[in-house]
């Protein structure tokens, strides 16, 4: 099924270069930014959501990913993007980006994407679910999910894409990043992200949470070297913003 839009959740604040401006080229000796983000201050514990549906399949209650902390304060479900690359590796664009429905959640909770890549999302619970997709305040896709089918979607803007079920499963969202240029990640449970194989010189990286905002930092990066960041959020941070669309 297909709808109209919803209320706004996410609102993009600016736009970077179109797609088209980003060019392949050949990467020799390419270098690699990796690093690690981690969270500072008191940093509330948030207790679960909970369930009021398909209670026997998903319980009463499932944890609340918008923010989820380890040891030393790493922070995981944030996303690391280079803003201002116009040339280097080619975008992985056969490969479909998947996102599933497990228990009632989306999984994962945040994913990035390039422009031209196709988003499969995947129902592998007994019963239906629905994928409703906003850039902004505009619906690119709303679909529903039979059980243990597949939907594919082509994501053909950049952006911050929100991800809703609306079958009553009111707790449940997830992000997508799309980037027009293809160093993007997503923290992993110890805080980590790599971009690899980027061309020599000056970039600016983006970070990105939901819960704690954003903030850039200037790299410099070298032929075959690797430039490691280290990238702290405090617990207090201002509230969040949707990352310019690059």
């Amino acid at each position: 099924m297909r709808t109209a839009g919803v209320l706004m959740i996410v609102a993009l604040l600016g736009a970077g270069p179109a797609a088209a401006d980003y060019r392949e080229a050949t990467v020799t000796n390419g270098a690699k930014i990796v690093g690690q983000v981690r969270v500072t201050g008191d940093v509330p514990a948030l207790p679960p959501q909970p369930v009021f549906k398909q209670t026997e399949t998903c319980g009463t209650e499932l944890p609340d990913e918008r923010l989820v902390v380890g040891k030393s304060g790493v922070l995981k479900n944030a996303t690391v993007s280079i803003v201002n690359i116009t040339s280097g590796k080619p975008p992985r664009l056969a490969e479909p980006v998947k996102l599933d429905n497990v228990k009632c959640a989306f999984v994962p909770h945040v994913l990035t994407a390039t422009v031209g890549q196709t988003l499969q999302i995947h129902n592998s619970d007994p019963f239906l679910h629905d994928a409703h997709a906003l850039l902004g305040s505009k619906t690119l896709f709303n679909v529903g999910i039979l059980s243990n089918r597949s939907v594919l979607e082509p994501l053909l803007e950049p952006g911050l894409i929100r991800i809703n079920c609306n079958v009553r499963h009111t707790w449940m969202h997830a992000y997508v990043y799309v980037s027009d240029n293809p160093y993007h990640a997503v923290t992993d449970a110890d805080g980590h992200f790599v971009l690899d194989d980027v061309p020599p010189g000056n970039y600016t990286i983006r970070v990105w949470h939901e819960l704690l905002g954003s903030q850039d930092r200037e790299v410099k990066v070298l032929a075959g070297e690797t430039s490691t960041q280290e990238v702290t959020f405090s617990a207090a941070a201002p509230p969040p913003s949707a990352p310019e669309a690059h």
